[in-house]
């Protein structure tokens, strides 16, 4: 049931009934300030955009759950939106913090995604993965197999039939699988329009949706081909880089445990438990097995794998292209002289992989694509830079952490639950395989980023290393934010480890760790030949909390931007809103890594010189410098920043016993970030009612063109129709922003549902 929220942020809107008396959100504006917004770039930059999806996701439904919503009391479909439905009270409510946590920032944080994964075309083909094609086959034997694994997937989800099919050349239309994804690429699309398909796709408010009774998406949801990149060749920029592929892997990672929280039965009702004698028929096709569900009531026969038909699929996808990368990395796309490229012999000697061998690392890639007449492009690679970069080593490691914990056994509620076990039981993976990759990339990654970025007589990292040889030459500066990532990460791969790391972040400190599966494997640690895996990354992590603490922060809560290793000092003066939010993101990790309070309370004490300092409060704003300011500019990772530092507050400080005080105007404060910065629109009498489109901030052409979000599609409402369901014989009502949230539809931008490169608001003040 929904907890008592807020008068602040719930209004009621039934058949358009006023708010309540007290309806002004707590910082209520006191001079007019009208917000327009350009966008110069739509360049997606993959490693900023993967971290900025995976912090929105976490910042998306759990976020939500948080804040007492019942996710189900949601419909992403109904005009107008954000409303929040309380069955017991027969009233609809205007939630706009928790409609824009638990659906849209929760669904945007997916699409780009699966537009890397599934759609676009902005990386290497699937069709030549190592394990996809061990014998490097071109043409269409190359296509075979890839083929070969697509329906071998579609069976196991119970897809096959609905949306993958034998008769289509790869099984899923226009479907475009990759394997590493580009580090940047222009994503202009050019969407049909058309809905001739009757094309029904699942989600929570339709499970087990079938046409003519459901809700019906635009043909894209069901044939990809019209979301390839429009001149592919021209549009990517073809280099690979530890750091695309592995914060694209911790997105693909947190979805893939999402996904196989449940199994589904062939209505696509959700499954919980089987008889353990039946987990090795789960996904065959035809297969009779009755489960349950978490209330052990009986499913209907038919067991599948993953939450549902397309989330199955999807998730055996993400498992494939992830393992397939990790099998290049380690293989193929190491170097140990900054010049060629080469790879460790075997998975266990990567495992093995210690300081006193010859240093071998992950360097940046450049890839060219010839056609062999299979359909997809064959990559070859050489080695483009040398060069080391702190965020994309860390980007790696997280992404394998999570891989690893869907492999763990002893990981009771990911890797040990059934509804994972099922998966990588040897059909369709095997798991000892996955998770010994897993472990090769972790080790490798996290023992290059203490022997290239570590300063030796200071024991801090840097961001950046270039090489003579084979030989790290060390820049002399590390960022907050690099910094904050630093704890991050190294908390993340060591609560895999450990058999602690869950679909989301808990908010109570980690339990100590004694032993990991790496410290059976000496590291022979320079000076310390004792030393193990998990301490010397405890070591690394408690060194990094305390530069956080005690010289990036002080007690009044003031962060710097970064530090300087050779000068022991801060980089600057400079005053700046990610040097706080990165700060309030790094000490809050830091508090859940090591239970020591005091970096809560840092942090507590950071966010609140942020609120006081850089929220303009005419303009209900977070500003990049100290406010007011004329304009601001967020880009994804800024968005990322913000976003994760007040929903860190909400859920350590906020929900604590004493904190309640902090609740309307944190999440007045989530709101505005994501209606404002996300999707662009500047409710300007702040009334929570889109008043549009004269409240949108960017317009162009007569359509709203959204915030940061330039484009959205059916998982947040916009299904190319107004009806929903459109039935048969309805006169089709086309709109461009279904929904009026100021976000059009993806066929109205010719851009995926994704973020901009940078967006700036324009702040005018009367």
């Amino acid at each position: 049931m929904l907890r008592a929220m807020s008068r602040a942020v719930l209004a009621l809107a039934l058949l358009g009934c006023g708010s309540p008396d007290d309806s002004s959100p707590p910082d209520a504006a006191q001079k007019t300030v009208t917000i327009t917004a350009t966008v110069e770039r739509t360049r997606v930059i993959t490693r900023e955009h993967m971290l900025a999806a995976g912090e929105m996701q976490i910042s998306g439904e759990p976020l939500a759950e948080a804040m007492g919503r019942v996710l189900s009391n949601y419909s992403r479909y109904r005009v107008p939106g954000d409303l929040y439905f309380d069955p017991q009270m027969a009233l609809s409510w205007i939630d706009l913090a928790g409609f824009s946590t638990g659906i849209e920032s929760y669904e945007y944080s997916k699409q780009p995604m699966n537009n890397l994964m599934f759609e676009s075309g902005a990386g290497t083909s699937l069709a030549y993965g190592p394990l996809v094609n061990p014998e490097n086959a071109t043409g269409a034997a190359a296509t075979a197999h890839l083929t070969a694994l697509v329906q071998k997937f579609g069976i196991g989800a119970n897809t096959v039939g609905r949306f993958v099919f034998a008769t289509s050349p790869l099984g899923w239309p226009g479907m475009w699988p990759t394997a590493h994804v580009f580090a940047s690429f222009d994503p202009t699309i050019d969407p049909t329009r058309e809905i001739s398909l009757a094309c029904v796709i699942t989600s929570d408010d339709n499970p087990g949706a079938m046409p003519g009774i459901s809700v019906t998406s635009a043909d894209y949801e069901c044939d990809a081909s019209s979301l390839h990149l429009r001149d592919r060749a021209a549009q990517i920029e073809p280099t690979l880089t530890p750091g695309a592929d592995g914060f694209s892997a911790w997105k693909y990672g947190l979805w893939v445990i999402n996904y196989l929280q449940v199994m589904h039965d062939s209505f696509e009702g959700p499954v919980s438990t089987v008889a353990d004698a039946d987990l090795a028929t789960v996904g065959r096709a035809g297969n009779t097995i009755v489960g349950a569900d978490e209330d052990g009531i009986e499913a209907r026969p038919g067991t599948y794998l993953g939450s549902s038909d397309i989330e199955g699929f999807q998730a055996q996808m993400f498992i494939a292209s992830a393992d397939n990368r990790a099998q290049d990395w380690l293989t193929r796309l190491t170097t140990t002289d900054g010049v060629t490229l080469s790879g460790f012999p075997s998975t266990a000697a990567a495992i093995g992989y210690a300081y006193d061998a010859p240093l071998r690392w992950f360097p940046t890639i450049h890839v060219t694509e010839t056609d062999t007449g299979s359909g997809f492009p064959k990559p070859a690679y050489t080695l483009a830079s040398p060069a080391s970069d702190l965020l994309d080593a860390l980007g790696l490691a997280m992404g394998y952490a999570e891989f690893y914990a869907l492999t763990d056994r002893t990981n009771v509620n990911v890797g040990g639950a059934q509804t994972a076990r099922v998966m990588f039981d040897g059909d369709p993976f095997v798991g000892n395989d996955i998770r010994d990759r897993a472990l090769a990339i972790m080790r490798v990654a996290i023992i290059d980023l203490d022997r290239v970025h570590t300063d030796p007589a200071t024991g801090l990292l840097v961001d950046r290393a270039t090489f003579s040889g084979s030989t790290p030459v060390r820049g002399h500066t590390l960022s907050t934010t690099s910094l904050a990532y630093t704890v991050l990460g190294l908390r993340t791969v060591l609560r895999s480890l450990g058999g602690q790391l869950e679909l989301y972040s808990n908010n109570t400190p980690d339990t100590a760790i004694s032993y990991t599966p790496l410290d059976a494997v000496a590291i022979r640690y320079p000076g310390d030949p004792a030393l193990t895996f998990s301490s010397r990354l405890e070591a690394m992590l408690r060194t990094h909390a305390e530069l956080l603490y005690d010289h990036l922060t002080d007690a009044t809560g003031r962060a710097w931007s970064g530090w300087n290793i050779e000068t022991r000092a801060p980089v600057d003066d400079s005053d700046t809103l990610d040097a706080h939010a990165a700060a309030v993101r790094g000490l809050f990790a830091a508090y859940l890594a090591t239970g020591n309070i005091r970096y809560r309370d840092r942090a507590v004490a950071v966010f609140d010189r942020m609120e006081e300092v850089f929220f303009d409060r005419d303009a209900r704003i977070y500003t990049t410098s100290p406010a007011p300011a004329e304009s601001v500019e967020y880009t994804p990772l800024r968005f990322a920043l913000v976003q994760s530092a007040v929903r860190d507050m909400y859920e350590m400080n906020a929900r604590r016993p004493g904190g309640e005080q902090r609740i309307a105007i944190l999440e007045d404060r989530i709101a505005r970030l994501n209606k404002l910065v996300l999707d662009g629109w500047d409710d300007r009498d702040q009334n929570r009612i889109v008043d549009y489109p004269a409240e949108c901030v960017r317009v162009i052409d007569g359509i709203p063109r959204g915030g940061l979000q330039v484009a959205e599609r059916t998982l947040t409402g916009e299904i190319g129709s107004l009806q929903a369901p459109l039935l048969p014989g309805d006169v089709r009502i086309a709109t461009s922003d279904r929904d009026r949230d100021c976000v059009p539809e993806i066929d109205d931008a010719h851009l995926p549902a994704g973020l901009a490169d940078s967006i700036t608001f324009h702040l005018v003040r009367q």
